[in-house]
């Protein structure tokens, strides 16, 4: 199937429309892209600050966090006794998804640390997976 993938390949990379061409130069010629840009960098921060307030509400007062310079996460610090990637397999047991620390170490650094996305838009599921995360976190810290 080499040469059919190849031949799609290029039909679908010289067949963009006209018309969406057109329409796509004249929205970031009218200025639009700057301001959906704008709208967005708000509307980023506002998730920012409000997933920073519900990870205080519901993880543990030690619990440190930081935002990283670019992309849209938080880099959290947790006390020492946590494994980040133990929480994160009891995490997905929920259905919730973080990134532990570990994985942005090629020494295994980071172990007690995990990196969260506030690209989604802060709602009630994203509460209840903030503090089921807390209670996660709360229970390693006694051991069980």
């Amino acid at each position: 199937f080499t040469e059919e993938v190849k031949r799609l390949k290029l039909i679908h990379n010289i067949s963009t429309t006209t018309l969406v061409q057109v329409a796509i130069a004249h929205f970031l010629s009218i200025g639009r892209y700057e301001y959906q840009l704008k709208n967005l960098r708000k509307a980023l921060y506002t998730q920012c600050l409000r997933y920073i307030q519900g990870i205080r509400e519901h993880f543990p007062e030690d619990v440190r966090v930081s935002r990283p310079t670019g992309g849209f996460v938080l880099w959290i610090e947790l006390p020492k006794e946590i494994n980040s990637y133990k929480l994160y397999q009891e995490a997905m047991k929920y259905n919730i998804s973080i990134s532990p620390g570990q994985i942005f170490s090629s020494q295994g650094c980071y172990g007690n640390c995990m990196r969260i996305g506030y690209g989604r838009k802060y709602d009630n599921e994203v509460e209840y997976c903030l503090k089921v995360l807390g209670e996660l976190i709360r229970k390693m810290m006694r051991g069980k």
